[in-house]
């Protein structure tokens, strides 16, 4: 995509009236932003929304790092055990009586069903497409999902969330997978705003907002500020995490998710900034992991999120802590999927942390270097089939870039 002249000077002159008047007086502490309007290219801050290459579908994904009859379950092992992998999404168990129910006030759902012969029938596709998003088959779960209408298309773009963030080899391929489900669930917000007033809906709601803000906020917390401020996604995905713990007040990942946005906001813009401009309070973060605790105390996803957290916040301060919560991450023995891919990461992250801890002394310092290696050689630093970084790609990232795409 090319940017015109004109357009591009528009852009340009936007984004430093939005981001230099908030973000200069903090760039020379350590508590404040990177300057990171050298990372950025005019191309960039042409678009709102990342423009995707459906050549990234239709080639062979990456298998998941583990066998996968490990969490094959069977229709009724997953409905008997639903609560447990839903502990933390709190998807809706897609049986017969709740799609008849749903289908029968919002028929909007049955929309783009492929061949629809009944709810019995449907419910017992909609479960086969989860069964392959537990054990892992991401690509196949995509493929059938995308077949079932509205509530296929839940488990088929969480599957793709979950195979960008942890499988995708290229950064690049990660952003656009992530911005085309996006993009998918977005299509479906109208009715989502209908169905918020059915209080038998209201897991689907919250589901469907969780699924929208996950995946743009993947793609925000390793994107330059000035890119982050243009498309406006702070105001985005803090309203989004907002309204998920309005919907469902004892939706673990809802908190955790709450909690998450506030830290990285202080991460990116500072705290004083992001207090004053976004409401970003490291209160709310530690009363929303709290929460999130209590309700679901033993997924790894919610020890490495306030790992994060408290770097975001402490920096070196409370590093000690973080690593605690990123060893207990890694500690646990998933049941599905998603766990056991939050846990490899978990131990990537690790690693990460202690190689901030031994080698930087300023956390910007680590996070710039960071992102030049990303930026530099197009890997997807949260793929769990890579090696951790370590100093020597940190130094040296030309030498381990990936080869251009065709």
């Amino acid at each position: 995509m090319k940017t015109k002249p004109a357009a591009a000077s528009m852009v340009w002159l936007v984004l430093l009236l939005a981001t230099t008047l908030s973000l200069k007086a903090h760039a020379l502490t350590d508590d404040g932003p990177d300057d990171e309007m050298d990372e950025v290219t005019p191309e960039e801050l042409s678009y709102i929304d990342i423009p995707v290459d459906e050549r990234i579908f239709l080639t062979r994904w990456n298998d998941v790092p583990y066998n996968k009859r490990f969490f094959d379950y069977s229709p009724a092992e997953i409905e008997a055990r639903w609560g447990e992998f839903m502990i933390g999404l709190r998807a809706p168990f897609p049986s017969a009586g709740y799609l008849e129910y749903m289908g029968s006030n919002h028929p909007e759902i049955l929309e783009n069903v492929e061949n629809f012969r009944g709810y019995e029938d449907l419910s017992r596709r909609l479960v086969e497409v989860w069964r392959l998003f537990l054990r892992g088959d991401f690509q196949q779960a995509r493929e059938d999902g995308l077949k079932l209408g509205i509530m296929g298309l839940y488990p088929a773009m969480f599957s793709q969330i979950t195979y960008a963030i942890y499988l995708a080899d290229r950064q690049s391929e990660k952003y656009m997978m992530l911005q085309d489900a996006a993009n998918r669930i977005r299509e479906h917000i109208y009715l989502v705003d209908r169905l918020e007033d059915d209080p038998i809906a209201s897991e689907l709601v919250a589901f469907t907002k969780l699924g929208h803000a996950y995946a743009i906020a993947r793609i925000a917390e390793e994107s330059p500020v000035p890119v982050i401020v243009v498309r406006g996604y702070i105001g985005l995905i803090k309203d989004n995490a907002e309204e998920i713990v309005e919907i469902e007040p004892d939706h673990p990942l809802g908190h955790a998710f709450r909690a998450a946005v506030d830290a990285n906001i202080m991460r990116r813009v500072g705290r004083a900034t992001g207090r004053m401009t976004y409401g970003a309070r490291s209160v709310v973060v530690d009363e929303s992991f709290a929460k999130a605790f209590e309700m679901a105390p033993d997924i790894p996803i919610l020890n490495y999120e306030y790992a994060n957290a408290i770097m975001y916040m402490s920096r070196k301060r409370d590093l000690n802590q973080a690593i605690d919560y990123l060893t207990r991450a890694t500690r646990y023995t998933p049941t599905w999927s998603m766990d056991a891919l939050d846990t490899m990461y978990a131990f990537k992250r690790l690693q990460e942390a202690h190689l901030y801890d031994q080698h930087y002394r300023s956390f910007r310092a680590f996070e710039r270097h960071r992102r030049r290696f990303s930026r530099t050689t197009d890997h997807n630093l949260t793929n769990v089939l890579s090696p951790p970084l370590n100093r020597d790609m940190m130094e040296n990232p030309r030498d381990y870039a990936l080869p251009d795409v065709e």
